[in-house]
């Protein structure tokens, strides 16, 4: 509704990659259920049809009137208001075919909160919590007065939680949910899933595959790290973060004895620009460097000084690191 009837923002609700400020949370919504796309066109369709009948009628009963000025049979907000509630009732808008029609009720709601390649931004979630969000990352937030979650559908974020002893603060992500009484937390879903306590401890319990022996709960302390590789199950190894691990929110990282391809990586999640190496054996070299992350040239400049190879900026929106001439 709030789509169909912005419709100076939004001149065609079928264009779904031009929805406004409305994209966000659409993207987010078709993200948790795919087939919700097919769903919204057949709805917003149904509703821009009855509005152009409706026009059409209204013109014919007033033929016999002094002429007006035309308008677009883009229903108005109560038309579309009242085809909403006879879409609803007459099952268009459901969960599942097999499921009888129900909406989202606004104790449900999440809120998606995004970045952009490139971007990293500081929110304050409804109960104080802060979120340092890193590049190109979408978490869908649920505040009520019994739950506090959180889920990354992708990407990576620092959580400072405020601490609530009736409500614990839970995050989700590749099958993994982290609880945090208060403190500090980051927490990468990108392949895998990454977790890193900084104040306070976290308890870690999971849902995907893992070794049946392993699956109870785990207590992570500051300094360590979890990290779990996508797909299979893995087993559940906690280790000493290193120094660089938590360095992402400066961009100013310590890369000891790191794998190039590894820097090199990181560093394309920031950018447009890649950077690309001629040789990709080169990239098992290691580097011991402090570089700046976020900074696509600097990456490419410290990188071809080390392994002494050019950078061939020929190719749109490249770096690629060649032999010297």
């Amino acid at each position: 509704m709030l789509i169909l009837a912005d419709g100076h923002a939004v001149p065609d609700p079928t264009a779904l990659d031009r929805l406004g400020e409305h994209q966000a949370a659409f993207s987010a919504w078709v993200a948790e259920e795919p087939s919700r796309e097919a769903r919204y066109l057949t709805a917003v369709r149904e509703m821009l049809k009855a509005g152009s009948a409706a026009t059409a009628l209204g013109m014919r009963s007033r033929q016999q009137k002094p002429a007006q000025n035309q308008r677009s049979f883009r229903p108005s907000l109560p038309l579309a208001a009242s085809l909403a509630l006879m879409l609803v009732a007459g099952g268009i808008w459901w969960q599942s075919q097999e499921e009888a029609p129900s909406l989202i009720t606004q104790s449900e709601a999440r809120t998606p909160i995004e970045t952009r390649v490139g971007e990293v931004r500081t929110e304050h979630l409804a109960d104080g919590t802060s979120v340092i969000l890193d590049t190109d990352t979408l978490l869908l937030v649920t505040m009520t007065t019994t739950q506090r979650s959180v889920e990354i559908k992708r990407g990576r974020a620092r959580f400072s939680v405020v601490r609530d002893a009736q409500r614990p603060f839970v995050v989700h992500g590749a099958g993994t949910h982290v609880t945090s009484e208060g403190g500090s937390f980051d927490m990468t879903v990108r392949n895998g899933v990454r977790i890193s306590p900084i104040e306070s401890a976290v308890t870690i319990s999971f849902t995907r595959p893992i070794p049946s022996d392993q699956a109870k709960p785990l207590q992570l302390r500051p300094g360590q790290l979890l990290a779990l590789e996508a797909g299979q199950a893995t087993d559940v190894d906690v280790i000493s973060a290193p120094r660089s691990e938590q360095q992402w929110v400066t961009g100013v990282k310590s890369f000891d004895n790191v794998p190039i391809s590894d820097v090199i990586a990181e560093a394309n999640s920031y950018s447009e620009t890649k950077i690309e190496l001629a040789t990709p054996a080169l990239g098992g070299r290691e580097i011991f460097a402090d570089i700046d992350i976020r900074d696509i040239e600097r990456v490419a400049q410290a990188v071809s000084n080390f392994l002494q190879l050019d950078i061939d900026r020929s190719h749109p929106n490249k770096l690629i690191l060649t032999e010297k001439k």
